[in-house]
């Protein structure tokens, strides 16, 4: 994960010292105050902190600062629930109270459409998901000395925080942490680095390892002796250059289930945070698209929505750019033949599906990455048939830019499904439904 580095100190705020009150909160999860004619942005606190803090450099068009001493508190501080939080990058919230912390995690939709001049029709409440439920994660690693650190990185720092327990992560990913921070020291060598992903599927763990070290005979014997004794479902090595994983050990196909059909995925495949999350997306998306039938689901990944569609008896065109992805979705329909499921690999950023193309269906569901589908908000807009279009995004900022390229084009913003599959963090997932 990119930090942000602040820039150096400068100018006469420059290590200054002042007592402020914090006056609310940015899209970050940090405290603002003012200072001057500047905003200074200050991380873990609450609205109504009062605090001594000391300037420590810029910060975009702002400037950064630390806290020195808290004062008086605000009324909706809340007591960290995790022993890393402050030191760990991967939680940024976790000190709101639970009301401060819905109308933080709701206005930050809020504020995007704002910026487009939408406003936000058809919003409904957050929808909150237990904690210990997360099962996907990417953990840093570097070799120093005879030991090894694993877990996220520090906040707005490449230092990474040895991991020993995180409410968000499943128990279960939790707790092969230590065997798995002993077996890498065993296999990396002194200031060697790399990436864990680890996923939890509904029959086991599949590890894969991102790392430059050769898979020689000593790791392959070391790596299937692991995978045997922890009982992984699958292991998987690959270098970072290479787009491919070699697999290591597979004790089992690890198994994911979508609407009903099983599926295999690749080692490190992107899915939902939780079962629980990915649940409530799925129902969003489909009350959004009512009765519409023939439907084109763009950047389809495994099937995430693709599979429930045709399952509740929607004739579906899956288009997807990973190849693996959608190998692995094309297996899935292959032991389902009854399945009206038409696939495409395609670069949607780079060749997106034409308005007339999309003419050919009722709907469009398009759930892209953090960059968004401008390329394909721009076609989907210049469509003359398509009735309904469904967007999933996990980027507010870009969902509004595309939003507000359809509404231009008159489709009206119907329904917002704010939901929190990453808690105490500033991401967000919405589920959004057009009609003209």
């Amino acid at each position: 994960m990119k930090r942000r580095k602040h820039g150096p100190p400068s100018g006469p705020l420059a290590g200054k010292v002042v007592e402020l009150v914090v006056e609310r909160l940015g899209g970050r999860g940090d405290g603002i105050a003012r200072l001057d004619a500047h905003q200074l942005f200050l991380p873990f606190t609450v609205p109504g902190d009062r605090v001594r803090a000391r300037v420590a450099g810029r910060r975009g068009d702002g400037l950064a600062g630390s806290v020195i001493e808290r004062l008086h508190d605000g009324p909706h501080r809340a007591p960290p629930l995790c022993r890393h939080f402050e030191a760990c990058g991967g939680c940024a919230v976790q000190h709101l109270d639970e009301d401060l912390y819905v109308r933080w995690k709701t206005g930050l939709l809020e504020q995007a459409l704002a910026s487009q001049g939408l406003p936000a029709d058809g919003l409904v409440p957050l929808a909150r998901l237990p904690l210990g439920k997360r099962r996907r994660a990417g953990f840093a690693f570097r070799r120093l000395g005879r030991g090894l650190v694993l877990g996220f990185n520090a906040r707005a720092s490449a230092n990474i925080v040895d991991l020993e327990a995180c409410v968000v992560l499943d128990p279960a990913i939790v707790a092969l942490l230590p065997a798995l921070r002993t077996l890498l020291a065993e296999l990396i060598e002194p200031g060697g680095t790399g990436e864990a992903i680890l996923t939890l599927t509904e029959n086991g763990l599949d590890l894969l390892l991102v790392a430059e070290a050769a898979l020689d005979l000593f790791r392959r014997e070391k790596l299937a002796d692991f995978a045997q004794a922890h009982d992984l479902a699958r292991l998987s090595w690959r270098r970072p250059e290479e787009k491919s994983a070699s697999p290591v050990a597979e004790r089992r196909p690890p198994r994911l289930t979508l609407g009903g059909v099983e599926v295999v995925p690749p080692p490190g495949a992107f899915l939902q945070a939780s079962p629980e999350g990915e649940r409530v997306i799925v129902a969003a998306v489909i009350a959004a698209l009512g009765s519409a039938r023939r439907v084109a689901d763009l950047y389809a990944g495994l099937g995430t929505l693709t599979l429930p569609l045709a399952v509740a008896g929607a004739r579906l065109k899956a288009v997807e750019g990973d190849a693996e992805a959608l190998a692995a979705l094309v297996q899935a329909i292959r032991r389902h033949p009854s399945l009206r499921i038409e696939t495409e690999r395609r670069d949607l950023a780079r060749q997106p599906v034409e308005a007339a193309e999309l003419d050919g269906f009722e709907a469009v569901v398009f759930d892209p990455p953090r960059a968004g589908a401008l390329a394909q908000a721009r076609e989907l807009a210049r469509s003359r048939l398509v009735k309904t279009a469904v967007a999933v995004s996990c980027n507010p900022a870009t969902l509004a830019r595309d939003a507000a390229i359809l509404v231009r084009a008159g489709w009206r913003l119907e329904a917002l499904t704010p939901i929190d599959p990453f808690p105490f963090s500033p991401h967000l997932e919405v589920v959004a439904g057009f009609r003209r």
